[in-house]
């Protein structure tokens, strides 16, 4: 008994350091962003600018990190994969202005492909992917995920909708544009970090249940 609860505390000391860990993480993100502002100016938040190609790579990022898991993991194979195609659907739909020119009435559309592509793999055994999704959502990541999730949606598209600001500001003399790229894109950006933080999580709590 005294073993369980000193391995117990461990656990839970374990799990208290990394959340502080992910949270320096991402107040180091955003002085990276005051540092890189200070270096490229408005230039940073530009279409296919500095921030918008690091958000499609830190997206990149957690997508082969879902796939990985979904390799090395068969009983959460279904929902990684399902992760894995979303978050790649998203990295995708952030190049959107690119490939809107260089694919004609498609676009980024396409990307839709992979998450219904790995919707129709998880329908095969639909009960068991449901069983996943149950376990999963127990999950210290599936709450950071959440957390990534409020962020990047409706915090970062509220603040960044043209017509809200345009509304709340009323002024003819400042740059609606400017300011909502301003406010969307570096949000954005910390809800991608946070989401990538969120399958490092995913990856440890795995490897300790393994152990």
């Amino acid at each position: 008994m005294t073993h369980e609860l000193i391995k117990n505390r461990r656990q839970l000391l374990f799990t208290q350091a990394r959340q502080i860990g992910y949270l320096v993480i991402l107040c180091l993100s955003v002085l990276l962003q005051w540092k890189l502002a200070d270096i490229y100016k408005s230039d940073l938040i530009i279409e296919h600018g500095v921030i918008e190609s690091t958000q499609s790579a830190i997206l990149l990022l957690a997508a082969l990190s879902l796939f990985v898991q979904a390799c090395l993991n068969r009983s959460y194979r279904s929902l990684m994969l399902l992760l894995a195609s979303l978050t790649l659907a998203a990295c995708i739909r952030e190049q959107d202005a690119w490939l809107d020119e260089c694919i004609p009435y498609v676009g980024w559309q396409f990307a839709w492909v992979f998450p219904i592509t790995a919707a129709c793999y998880a329908m095969r055994d639909w009960r068991g992917c449901l069983r996943q999704l149950t376990e999963f959502l127990r999950s210290n990541s599936f709450g950071m995920m959440m957390t990534a999730l409020t962020i990047i949606i409706p915090v970062a598209q509220l603040l960044g909708h043209r017509s809200y600001l345009n509304d709340l500001i009323n002024d003819p003399d400042i740059n609606a544009s400017i300011v909502r790229r301003a406010l969307e894109e570096p949000i954005e950006m910390i809800g991608y970090v946070q989401l990538l933080l969120a399958t490092a999580e995913f990856h440890i709590e795995q490897w300790l249940d393994r152990h």
